[in-house]
């Protein structure tokens, strides 16, 4: 789409609102973290550190005297490292708490295991989590830099909203709870499983049996008096032919290797499949519904600003004096507050001498064009959120929503 040689007034919502110039703007974008903090390193480096810890990571064989059981430990390590590889990109917040708590877990848990090579590996992921944890409180800090700029840029344009604005994440929370609940329930089936198998365990006969036989799940073992006993194994080629082992034999049909206890992995995978997406989803419903609150909660500062809409849908920003709009300062995703019903036109036009094409979302009409002045109501930064007051094609002011995370361009 062509350029309009002049942006679009935003009216008189924009009298006595101070401009967003190239300098002030230029000082907010210098407040960004370093290209180091980019999460794409720390989730590069925490997923080859901990596919190579996993990799070289001593196989323990199942035995009576060590006998494999349900890992909750682990399940714990592998959900916190699946998590972190998204928290590290859009969750900050949470890095802050789940690196060190992973850090803790590994150095307690790997650590100690022989090998030097093993534990270099559990070393690099302690040293991946470092980096991360380090690039979040970067980000973080950022955002407290950047917002005391945009403050001390708008010390005479402060604005409240009118409008409570869309409803702020209702659906991520109660499907993120809903998750949660499920992977509670998950871990409450699990622990019941562990411990009626340890009920059993306690009641049962101890037989003596020599491996005899397996397939890919069981083995064939040869109790005194020549009797043939079928029971699962979790790793049948563990046990050589002709080995002893020691089968217990409960009530009814229920028999087990000693060496090898009940497994919840199931329910273990179960509960971090469901958990994991229902914690992120909740954190990050409750950190917009947070910041939303506190936009509409006061006065909030406002300036004046260039505002594109690209063809996607998504929404450019650029220093009121960057008419040739030459550096995007960031991108964000908005919508309109929905008008009244019979408001609501299904109309596709192109307003000739304007540049403006309207379009729709949810079939609610809004305008885009090369350049339209907005005001900018609330802090820019990373996952910010922000109003927009704006005119559409006819001097209708508008005022647009953030629904999604504040995008700065990259350096």
């Amino acid at each position: 789409m062509s350029r309009t040689s002049a942006p679009i007034s935003a009216g008189p919502a924009s009298e006595g609102v101070p401009a967003w110039l190239s300098a002030d703007a230029a000082a907010w974008a210098s407040a960004r973290p370093g290209p180091w903090a980019r999460p794409l390193w720390s989730v590069l480096a925490l997923l080859a550190t901990v596919v190579a810890a996993i990799a070289l990571e001593p196989v323990p064989v199942c035995s009576e005297a060590a006998p494999c059981g349900p890992d909750w430990t682990g399940m714990v390590q592998v959900g916190l490292a699946v998590g972190l590889l998204y928290w590290f990109a859009r969750l900050p917040e949470l890095t802050l708490v789940a690196a060190p708590v992973l850090a803790v877990v590994v150095a307690w848990e790997e650590l100690p295991a022989t090998g030097w090579a093993s534990r270099s590996a559990n070393l690099a992921v302690i040293a991946a989590l470092g980096l991360g944890w380090a690039a979040a409180w970067a980000r973080t800090a950022a955002r407290r830099r950047q917002r005391q700029l945009v403050d001390r840029a708008a010390t005479a344009g402060q604005r409240r909203l009118k409008s409570a604005g869309p409803p702020r994440r209702l659906l991520p929370i109660a499907a993120g709870l809903v998750l949660c609940a499920l992977a509670v329930g998950a871990i409450v089936v699990g622990s019941r499983g562990v411990a009626e198998d340890e009920r059993q365990a306690a009641r049962a006969t101890r037989t003596e049996a020599v491996v005899a036989g397996r397939t890919d799940l069981t083995l064939e073992v040869r109790a005194q008096g020549g009797r043939r006993i079928t029971v699962d194994a979790l790793f049948p080629e563990d046990y050589r032919l002709g080995t002893t082992v020691v089968v217990l034999e409960g009530d009814g049909s229920w028999r087990r290797l000693a060496a090898e206890p009940y497994d919840a992995v199931g329910p273990q995978l179960l509960a971090l499949a469901v958990g994991l997406p229902g914690l992120s989803l909740v954190t990050t419903g409750l950190l917009a519904r947070r910041r939303a609150t506190a936009l509409r909660r006061g006065a909030a500062p406002a300036l004046r600003v260039l505002k594109r809409v690209d063809v996607q849908g998504r929404s450019w920003v650029y220093a009121a004096d960057d008419t040739g709009r030459s550096t995007p300062l960031f991108s964000c995703v908005c919508v309109p507050e929905l008008p009244e019903a019979d408001e609501r036109e299904e109309a596709e036009e192109l307003e000739e001498g304007t540049g403006v094409v309207q379009d729709r979302i949810d079939g609610v009409p809004f305008a885009y064009a090369g350049a339209r002045e907005a005001v900018m109501i609330g802090a820019p930064y990373e996952g910010g959120e922000l109003a927009f007051v704006t005119t559409d094609g006819d001097g209708t002011s508008v005022v647009d929503h953030t629904v999604g995370p504040v995008r700065p361009t990259p350096r």
